[in-house]
């Protein structure tokens, strides 16, 4: 069994601030990852503040190595089980894969989350180059080109909302429904953001001369510079859950762990940083987030070890009868 202050359960972009933050806090902290982060995948992540088109494995290897003067230190595993080894002061025992053993006062589960994709042939293997997510990510490396918007079969309000934020990065958008029909006022919208529709179903994604083709019906295709996709994003870990964390029951944020903005969840001592407890984070965001829940860890620490030092004071004794 080794000890520490705070074991952080994943080691992307808001594991490892967190780490950052707590390690320059001067806290004893473990970060345990299994090296898959979310946007593994794509070529570059964009849209992160003194990071341009930086790959997602520079930019992580660039946190590790800033964690270097820091009490931090890195396990590359995965997690297994953690469990509460005393709730009245809180303390958690952490298991790797391995069979290490990491025994903290907090834990910041930062497992973040995994994208299903449109089950349609190709989008699979083209995803994190020629095949997208988010255009606040993406949209600028390929604005005023001809982009396509796929959605998810049965969520077409998903496929609607992300093709009318499309439109921002070109004139030239095309919302494949996949089958899904769409309301009058739905298509009243997208024409006026100037989005076309087609609600045929697509067969296949296929590389193109200029970025993607959409195969459908006979064989028809057609040609775009990338192809934006809706996803069903779920929880990458069942940590949260199996600690007792109260979980966000629907909505866009189901699955996540219901946490105030500081990451505080149902279980003291349990916190959740980035897209474990908000799952609409970008990157930065996450990172950000993972931040200001390091602050809150550190503080609570500190109330707990004066909380403890004034419990093992010596209590005046009582003034002698006059």
């Amino acid at each position: 069994m080794r000890e520490c202050d705070v074991v952080i359960v994943g080691g992307s972009v808001a594991g490892l601030q967190a780490a950052l933050t707590l390690g320059r806090a001067r806290r004893r902290v473990v970060v345990i990852d299994d090296g898959r982060p979310r946007n593994g995948p794509a070529h570059h992540v964009h849209n992160f503040l003194g990071q341009p088109s930086v790959t997602p494995a520079d930019l992580l290897e660039s946190g590790r190595r800033m964690l270097a003067p820091y009490d931090v230190t890195l396990v590359d595993d995965r997690v297994e089980n953690i469990r509460v080894e005393d709730a009245g002061t809180p303390r958690f025992e952490a298991t790797t894969r391995r069979g290490e053993r990491w025994s903290g006062r907090s834990v910041v589960l930062a497992t973040g989350l995994t994208d299903e994709l449109p089950d349609v042939p190709g989008v699979a293997r083209g995803w994190g180059d020629r095949v997208v997510a988010c255009p606040h990510c993406h949209g600028w490396e390929v604005r005023d080109q001809p982009l396509a918007q796929l959605g998810m079969r049965g969520l077409p309000a998903r496929g609607v909302a992300r093709a009318l934020l499309l439109s921002r990065w070109s004139a030239d958008v095309v919302l494949f429904t996949d089958g899904d029909d769409l309301d009058r006022e739905d298509r009243i919208r997208l024409e006026a953001a100037g989005v076309r529709v087609d609600t045929g179903r697509v067969d296949r994604v296929e590389a193109g001369t200029h970025g993607v083709d959409v195969v459908q019906a006979g064989g028809r295709r057609t040609g775009y510079r990338a192809l934006f996709v809706v996803t069903r994003q779920h929880q990458q870990s069942d940590l949260a859950a199996r600690l007792g964390c109260q979980l966000v029951a629907d909505g866009a944020r189901a699955g996540a762990a219901m946490a105030d903005p500081d990451g505080r969840t149902s279980v003291p001592g349990v916190w959740a940083a980035g897209t474990t407890a908000f799952p609409a984070l970008l990157a930065i965001g996450a990172a950000g987030h993972a931040s200001t829940v390091a602050t809150a860890v550190h503080a609570a620490l500190i109330d707990d070890d004066i909380a403890a030092a004034m419990t093992a004071w010596p209590r005046p004794a009582p003034p002698s009868p006059a």
